[in-house]
C-alpha cells in the first residue's frame, strides 16, 4: 500500500521531531558528563526524514499535488532541526 501525502508528511514530521530529541540529548549529556558531542543519532534521523521528503514531493509532482499547511510544517520542522544539526556541528568543541 503507498502512503498517502498526508501520512508522508507526518513521517517527515516524526522523524524530524526525533532527530531534535537526539540532538538536545547529546547536548545534554555531553555538557553533564564532559564528553564529546555525539550527533550520529540526530544525523541517522536527518537522513531519513530526508528521504521521506524526497519521497514526498516525488509524490507531489507525479500527482501534481498542492502544498498544505501540513506539508508546509513538516517541511519547516526538518529544514529547522537540520539548521540546528549544522549550527552545533559547526561550532565543533568550542559548542559548550
Amino acid at each position: 500500500m503507498t502512503p498517502t501525502i498526508e501520512q508522508l508528511a507526518m513521517q517527515v514530521l516524526v522523524t524530524a521531531g526525533t532527530a531534535k530529541e537526539n540532538l538536545y540529548r547529546a547536548i545534554t549529556i555531553a555538557r553533564e558528563q564532559h564528553q564529546s558531542l555525539e550527533l550520529s543519532a540526530c544525523h541517522d534521523q536527518l537522513l531519513a526524514a530526508h528521504k521521506v521528503q524526497t519521497q514526498m514531493m516525488a509524490k507531489m509532482a507525479a500527482e501534481d499535488l498542492p502544498v498544505t499547511i501540513l506539508i508546509n510544517h513538516a517541511m519547516d520542522t526538518l529544514m529547522a532541526v537540520q539548521g540546528n544539526y549544522e549550527l552545533i556541528q559547526a561550532l565543533g568543541p568550542d559548542w559548550h
